[in-house]
């Protein structure tokens, strides 16, 4: 069964917290990239490097409330586009009981074999969201 959403209760570390006392803006991205993993592990009993092989091309996050130390919050992640070469991820990070969004993105990745430009993959293509 292939599942197209990947959930995650995040553990926000103390390193992640800036002089501000609240997430640090640039720790995001590794957020956004344990998603990515997981729902291709989620996926595939074959993750390697060989396997998936991208690059991320664009990222836009929208951060809309601020995240603290001990905020209890779940990462979610699903493909929301495929194109020929490129495929978009869309992150979430919500509140446990799902009520406030605190950040929003989109990651767009590359398909890449060698150096070069691929076609998507068929099994990222079977991850798209409906």
């Amino acid at each position: 069964m292939i599942n197209k959403v990947h959930e995650i209760k995040l553990q926000i570390r103390y390193r992640d917290i800036d002089s501000l006392g609240h997430v640090n803006n640039a720790v995001f991205l590794s957020y956004f990239e344990i998603g990515r993993i997981g729902l291709f592990r989620l996926n595939t009993d074959e993750y390697s490097v060989d396997s998936i092989n991208f690059v991320i091309a664009h990222m836009e996050i929208d951060f809309l409330r601020t995240l603290h130390l001990f905020d209890e919050v779940i990462l979610r992640t699903t493909i929301v586009k495929v194109g020929r070469t490129s495929f978009t991820f869309d992150h979430v990070i919500l509140s446990e009981h799902g009520k406030e969004v605190y950040t929003h993105g989109t990651a767009v990745a590359v398909a890449m074999k060698d150096g070069e430009k691929v076609p998507v993959p068929q099994f990222i293509k079977d991850l798209l969201a409906e």
